[in-house]
């Protein structure tokens, strides 16, 4: 005879109930917002090619949404805002903090096509990752201990574990990929953008230092960002300098390349490391 299912220590909870547990959880509304972000800025992308105005209404709402999830994973990190320094210290060296604050200025400012890539790849692994450890188990929450079973080969899948084995694969073997492509997105791409269309005053003149500033601060905390800086260099010195350059290049670009990259490499290493830095310059 089967054991009840409170003996076999499973809830009796129904999927409605479920479901409102979860809605109660910030967690949910985070995901929600990634959600928006997602669906809102696929459509941006989709329809830009057809016109900017209809495609403009969902580059804002896509901010709207990474606006709000980043300001609720700050929140449930951090609580209520303190007005002390410490608080404010912790602030400054968050991702979250950093990407809040630059969503909040690209929505701000009049759209730029290339800035809101990285926020919907970002969006789509925590879409991903949210939909297959609490969405899924909620509709059938049978699925992580069958899942499991299966990867021990001891259980043949159901259709929902399936899903949900494929979205953990999926995101296990693109995350790390697609993290270091977004980073060379943010510096070549959107810095190359702005700075461009600041000279030609299609973005604002404020667009290149406001997002320098967000770049200084990646290249200080994150080592995918510092990393990104390599290849984009490794890349530039191999195009731009001798001898792999083609010969077309004008040697006025290319010492034009090696003074601003040897100016750069110097400002990263005071960043980084600001002692090692002073003391290259007094030798």
């Amino acid at each position: 005879m089967a054991q009840p299912a409170t003996q076999r220590g499973v809830a009796r909870t129904t999927t409605g109930e479920r479901l409102s547990a979860l809605a109660k959880t910030a967690q949910f509304y985070w995901w929600a917002g990634h959600m928006v972000v997602l669906i809102f800025g696929t459509m941006y992308y989709v329809r830009r090619p057809f016109g900017w105005k209809t495609a403009n209404w969902y580059y804002g709402k896509a901010y709207m949404g990474a606006l709000a999830s980043y300001a609720i994973v700050i929140y449930k990190t951090y609580g209520p805002p303190q007005l002390n320094l410490a608080f404010v210290q912790r602030l400054l060296v968050d991702e979250n903090v950093e990407y809040l604050m630059l969503a909040g200025y690209w929505y701000s400012c009049r759209p730029i096509f290339v800035t809101l890539l990285p926020f919907v790849v970002f969006s789509l692994f925590h879409v991903i990752t949210y939909t297959r450890s609490s969405l899924i188990p909620m509709f059938f929450p049978e699925v992580t201990a069958e899942v499991q079973r299966a990867r021990q080969g001891e259980a043949v899948l159901s259709g929902p574990a399936r899903v949900s084995k494929f979205m953990g694969d999926w995101s296990s073997k693109y995350y790390s990929p697609a993290l270091r492509q977004v980073g060379v997105w943010e510096v070549a791409v959107i810095g190359l953008w702005v700075v461009l269309g600041a000279v030609t005053f299609q973005t604002p003149l404020l667009a290149p230092l406001a997002y320098f500033q967000f770049l200084r601060m990646r290249y200080a905390l994150s080592a995918p960002t510092r990393a990104a800086f390599r290849n984009v260099r490794v890349l530039l010195d191999r195009l731009l300098t001798p001898p792999t350059a083609s010969a077309s290049v004008p040697g006025v670009v290319a010492d034009s390349y090696i003074k601003a990259r040897d100016f750069l490499v110097r400002m990263g290493s005071m960043i980084t490391d600001p002692a090692a830095a002073q003391q290259q310059q007094q030798r």
